[in-house]
């Protein structure tokens, strides 16, 4: 018997997905079918939903790159292999997914919080740990701290004993950031920041706003610093002062999870989960909509009014 599931559709690139009962095709060579719980939001939806990712992927599809349910009766994380993609995603009831798109939760992790550890979380502990290199003698600056990923990097460079400030253009958002961790918070434009942060001479600077604020933060970076990119939510495009750059040794890296490769992507997903269950690395929910209340919570993530993920309960 065929079985059906509700699934939030793109059918028209730019629109909203329209949630509809659709039947789930029956699984192919190890593939296998999860009964999912919740799933996240993330900008990389946005993009499919603009087609400027898998636009050229058949339509009718399910969307959503990552969640969290069970399969065979065991907790799992669902995330890459196309899925949300060029692929129906976890936006659904159910989703049929390779085995090696499955990481195993481990006793003690939520399904809504392991929901959002194949992408902020493995994002988080790519930048802080790979390329960041925090330790307890380093000052952090992060920018666009009220995101979902901005409040996981504050809980990993406070566990790893750095000294963190956080910067968000949203006063409202400063209470969640306070509370990841950062000891002091700026509520700032770009033009504001130097200024805001005077004397602080980062060591470290995580970037997930480009524009103007990378410059910034190349002429504030103490020397010998790094600059970590890893989004452009306020300007793809940014004018950098090399001189200062060179003169002052600094390091500028950069950081986009979709083109690693699987095994990688699914060590990140591991590596999250674990820090998530000894307490290093903390997401914080900003809020959960059911399924049919996905244009709510696309709303939320594109605003960027969340203070935190934006979840999806798929059962209700």
């Amino acid at each position: 018997m065929t079985q059906r599931t509700l699934a939030a559709r793109l059918t028209d690139l730019g629109r909203t997905p329209d949630v509809v009962e659709v039947d789930l095709p029956e699984p192919g060579e190890d593939e296998v079918v999860v009964d999912l719980h919740f799933a996240a939001l993330n900008p990389l939806d946005t993009y499919v939903v603009d087609g400027a990712v898998g636009g050229v992927a058949a339509r009718p599809r399910t969307l959503g790159v990552e969640g969290a349910g069970l399969c065979e009766g065991r907790p799992v994380v669902v995330h890459g292999a196309g899925i949300g993609i060029v692929r129906d995603g976890t936006w659904a009831e159910r989703v049929i997914a390779p085995r090696d798109a499955l990481v195993p939760v481990p006793a003690g992790v939520t399904l809504a919080a392991a929901a959002s550890a194949a992408v902020v979380g493995t994002t988080a502990i790519r930048v802080t740990g790979d390329l960041g290199r925090v330790g307890g003698d380093d000052r952090v600056l992060v920018l666009g701290a009220g995101g979902g990923v901005g409040l996981a990097v504050i809980s990993l460079c406070r566990a790893a004993g750095a000294r963190v400030w956080g910067q968000t253009a949203r006063s409202e958002k400063a209470k969640a950031v306070t509370a990841a961790g950062a000891e002091a918070v700026v509520a700032v434009t770009s033009a504001e920041l130097a200024d805001a942060v005077e004397g602080l001479a980062p060591t470290v600077v995580f970037d997930a706003l480009g524009g103007a604020f990378t410059a910034t933060a190349v002429e504030l970076l103490a020397e010998g610093g790094r600059l970590i990119s890893y989004g452009t939510s306020a300007d793809p495009r940014s004018s950098v002062p090399m001189r200062v750059l060179y003169r002052k040794n600094l390091t500028l890296a950069g950081y986009g999870g979709v083109g690693e490769p699987p095994a990688r992507i699914r060590a990140g997903t591991e590596l999250a989960l674990r820090a998530m269950l000894d307490g290093s690395l903390v997401v914080p929910v900003h809020e959960v909509q059911p399924l049919r209340g996905v244009g709510a919570a696309l709303l939320a993530l594109t605003s960027r009014s969340a203070a935190g993920k934006v979840l999806l309960d798929v059962r209700s």
